[in-house]
């Protein structure tokens, strides 16, 4: 074995991370994992995510859905593939769909789905009710991520009602940087939305959803206590992410020509028309494995596609078999890291990935930046006059 096969050998086997971190550390961690309750389906679910993929064992069918139940997005962050993905890929699932998709997950003893991947929920009028629909149907964790620009004191509400174990806000930065990445969004808006969504369920003597927080890295690396301080007492987690590579135009990577991806070994991705997509890096249907409107995810996940997707990476062709993964960051090498703080928190960065924040500079810019609303443009030329006139 060559001693760049030994290492990648080391990277896959002994490593479940390579770009996401939690604040506190495995401490952390495993009290969240103590909060997520029904521990022994929990755990056994757990071993099946994370072990099954690295010893290259196909279940019967995966444990966990990728169910994207929007692919729009109102904003057009810098560093996300939808800001760069044609508007003919863009859409909401019809709610027909959505319940086939989870009758047949239920059937299969899928444990969890997150309703969420290139898009924003919210924008999906009948996420509410996908959320109780899943949950009646005895699914142990359903969540998804989001931007929380929608997130108003009734569907806040409305969710913890509905039954969601988890939900994650993007929230990139704190102050100004928020601000420009995640346009025409405010964050003290933001952090009041998710603090009220906690008020509620906390009102309410429950323990879910849980609240989640993530950052890319660039974002609050100089100054990594602001970000943990703003969202102590609102969320029961915060993580940061490594940068990543983020729109179609291939670069010079440094990948891992060993690395073994787990994720067609531990879960399906199916986007909001129905299609099933290699994986959650496949923004932009470079490799369609199927159509749920014509075949069971069951068959699709036994397919001749998904199956071909498996084989590349077990012939080390991932790169050149399967056209997704040369956009996508989880292949490429990492390098250690430590940020600056009172935590002293090591993470990891991708080789060759520029940052999308620099010097407390936003120094990657969307193509097509979100219009600030007019009652936000007020107010920030609001903040800026008391400013000037604080410091006359």
């Amino acid at each position: 074995m060559n001693r760049a096969k030994l290492q990648s050998f080391f990277r896959n086997y002994f490593r479940f991370e390579n770009s996401y971190f939690t604040v506190g550390g495995w401490k952390k961690e495993f009290a969240y994992f103590l909060q997520m309750g029904s521990l022994g389906a929990h755990l056994v679910d757990r071993v099946k995510f994370r072990l099954f993929p690295k010893l290259g064992i196909v279940a019967d069918f995966p444990s966990h859905l990728d169910i994207e139940t929007a692919s729009a997005c109102q904003m057009r962050c810098p560093m996300c593939y939808t800001t760069y993905m044609d508007e003919s890929l863009k859409g909401v699932m019809k709610y027909e769909l959505f319940t086939k998709l989870v009758d047949e997950a239920a059937s299969l003893g899928v444990y969890s789905i997150k309703l969420s991947w290139r898009g924003e929920p919210l924008l999906n009028k009948n996420i509410v009710r996908m959320v109780k629909y899943a949950k009646e149907k005895g699914l142990k964790e359903v969540a998804f991520l989001s931007n929380a620009e929608f997130l108003t004191k009734d569907i806040a509400e409305a969710l913890v009602d509905a039954g969601l174990d988890w939900l994650s806000v993007s929230a990139d930065g704190t102050g100004e940087i928020y601000n420009e990445i995640r346009r025409p969004a405010i964050f003290e808006e933001t952090l009041e939305r998710v603090a009220y969504m906690k008020k509620y369920r906390d009102s309410k003597g429950l323990t879910r959803p849980l609240l989640r927080v993530q950052s890319i890295m660039s974002a609050v690396e100089n100054n990594p206590d602001e970000f943990r301080e703003a969202w102590a007492g609102i969320v029961d987690r915060m993580n940061i992410i490594a940068d990543e590579t983020r729109d179609f135009n291939e670069k010079d990577l440094q990948f891992d020509r060993y690395f073994m991806c787990s994720k067609p070994w531990q879960r399906m991705t199916i986007a909001y028309d129905g299609r099933v997509h290699q994986c959650i890096s496949d923004y932009g249907a470079k490799n369609v494995i199927g159509d749920a409107n014509e075949s069971s995810l069951h068959d699709v996940w036994h397919g001749p596609k998904n199956e071909a997707v498996r084989e590349a990476f077990r012939k080390h062709k991932y790169l050149e078999e399967n056209a997704p993964c040369n956009i996508c960051s989880y292949g490429v090498i990492t390098e250690k890291s430590k940020l600056k703080g009172s935590d002293q928190m090591y993470v990891r960065r991708y080789l060759n990935i520029a940052p999308v924040v620099v010097e407390h500079v936003v120094t990657l810019k969307s193509p097509k930046p979100a219009k600030v609303r007019k009652s936000v443009a007020d107010e920030r030329a609001r903040k800026a006059q008391e400013k000037l006139q604080n410091g006359a």
